[in-house]
């Protein structure tokens, strides 16, 4: 069922939502819709295609690879039917009387942005405080006929211009909450280079599109264990040494180089 959601103005100049496709972009957004109220969807590429992005000739599984590779979206198995969850997203969505119609693992209810103790974050954090009187006036507004309700009562986040806003990955594209400092300047981390030069190079090295090549980089994340550096770093050595079968001399590369790390993140540093 779809749902009414909030899109925050500032996520269109968001570093890491820049760096997605314009379809990723697209399917991300509508990926908020289609999830239940504690960000859970169903990872059916040709129902998502269908309900989503009806007319597109879009690949939709190479899509939902370059979001899980993005850490936008993170897939997972329950009774082996695969779903997906969208980061940080009750943090930020935050619906009257939420109801959750799919599985969600305890491991990945932080993910999701649940509190630690399980439950959801306070509806005001992040907002600003109206008065009763002002609560009242608005509870007496009209609603919007046949949809689910996922506003808090409260003016609308979009109207707001001076609240904190998180990054992409940290969030949904609303603004953050009160507790959370406000971001100046995001670092620049290996996940973001990757998809940015590594992106480029890839294109360059196997005169794929835009769309496959953003495919490939989501794979060859999930076989080096999310390492964006490790990646990154032996796509550059397939240039080096001008790979005749660039995809297959980076695969094998990545099979016997070990990782680095987990998280992909940290700040830039030359390489020597």
């Amino acid at each position: 069922m779809a749902r009414i959601r909030s899109i925050h103005p500032a996520i269109f100049t968001d570093e890491t939502f820049v760096t997605l496709s314009h379809p990723a972009k697209l399917l991300w957004i509508g990926l908020w819709c289609e999830a239940d109220d504690q960000g859970v969807f169903g990872w059916k590429p040709l129902s998502l295609h269908m309900r989503l992005a009806p007319t597109s000739n879009d690949d939709v599984a190479s899509l939902l690879d370059e979001l899980a590779a993005a850490n936008c979206v993170r897939r997972f198995e329950v009774d082996g039917r695969p779903y997906g969850v969208v980061r940080n997203f009750v943090r930020h969505q935050r619906p009257k009387r939420p109801r959750d119609y799919h599985p969600l693992p305890d491991e990945l209810r932080g993910y999701a942005g649940f509190k630690e103790d399980g439950s959801r974050p306070d509806a005001t954090t992040g907002r600003k405080r109206f008065d009763a009187e002002e609560r009242d006036s608005r509870s007496t507004s009209e609603r919007v006929p046949n949809m689910s309700e996922t506003g808090s009562g409260n003016r609308s986040q979009m109207e707001t211009e001076t609240e904190t806003y998180s990054s992409v990955p940290n969030g949904t594209g609303l603004p953050a909450p009160a507790d959370t400092p406000a971001v100046t300047a995001l670092p620049v981390d290996w996940r973001e280079r990757l998809f940015r030069q590594g992106l480029a190079s890839v294109r360059q090295l196997t005169g794929k599109a835009d769309g496959a090549a953003r495919a490939l980089l989501g794979r060859w994340l999930r076989d080096a264990r999310d390492d964006a550096r490790k990646v990154l770093r032996t796509i550059e050595d397939a240039q080096a040494q001008q790979a005749a079968d660039p995809v297959a001399w980076i695969e094998a590369a990545l099979k016997a180089r070990p990782a680095q790390r987990t998280d992909s993140m940290s700040f830039l540093t030359a390489r020597a």
